[in-house]
């Protein structure tokens, strides 16, 4: 109490949204809608078409599913107020995008934690040599992996109540378009992860697309949606 009372004496403002929420009743819509979908397709698509062991649902299988919940979050936080949600700038709006890029960044943490954990030959062939060392494919996806959770943690961070005023409205603004890097990367990561896979449909479990190949779109997505919202605002001016 006494940290907020002083930053409250110095005259700094909160972050633009920060005290925006959107109604509980949503936000549990939203992470059903989007989460629960992510993990019956990987749960079908992983253990009823490619067989893989039941036993492992709890850690593999979620993990995809967060994965792939994650990416799309984000990407949904970058989209909103372009392509729905209501007008860009709007309480909603932000109200919006504030939730989708903070749940996003906990499922993606959720993915990072689970991947570290079972991050071994058994689980990932293609990532490890004979000698153990990681294979081109494992160095590429761990790189893009990493380096786009670095670019995630700036919006996630000045997110934080009074970051706006500590950073300034120029560097705030910089840091929170860091997820459109975020983005860029993840479509590397998922890319030198599973492209070898995703032009052979023979090879897909019961001709569901792989999880990669759509995180990778999603991804996608959204900074073609920002391409394009940029092409028009430029050209009205």
């Amino acid at each position: 109490m006494n940290s907020i009372a002083r930053v409250r004496r110095q005259g700094l403002r909160p972050n633009p949204g920060s005290n925006l929420r959107l109604p509980s009743r949503e936000r549990f819509a939203w992470v059903l809608g989007v989460w629960v979908p992510c993990l019956i397709y990987a749960t079908v698509r992983y253990n009823v078409f490619k067989g893989v062991d039941w036993t492992h649902l709890p850690l593999y299988i979620v993990n995809k599913s967060a994965a792939l919940a994650g990416v799309m979050f984000i990407a949904l936080a970058y989209m909103v107020g372009k392509l729905f949600g209501g007008v860009p700038g709007s309480e909603p709006v932000r109200a919006k995008a504030k939730f989708f890029g903070l749940t996003g960044f906990a499922m993606i943490s959720m993915h990072v934690l689970m991947a570290m954990v079972l991050l071994s030959p058994a689980n990932f062939a293609n990532f490890f040599q004979d000698s153990g060392k990681l294979t081109l494919t494992g160095e590429l996806t761990f790189m893009f992996g990493v380096l786009a959770y670095g670019c995630l943690l700036f919006p996630a961070i000045t997110t934080l109540p009074y970051m706006y005023d500590a950073l300034g409205m120029q560097r705030w603004l910089n840091a929170q378009h860091m997820g459109y890097a975020t983005l860029a990367l993840a479509c590397g990561h998922t890319f030198a992860m599973g492209y070898k896979g995703w032009f052979d449909v023979s090879t897909w479990p019961g001709s569901m697309p792989p999880i990669t190949m759509i995180g990778f779109l999603a991804a996608l997505a959204a900074l073609c949606v920002k391409a394009v919202f940029l092409g028009k605002r430029r050209s009205h001016r």
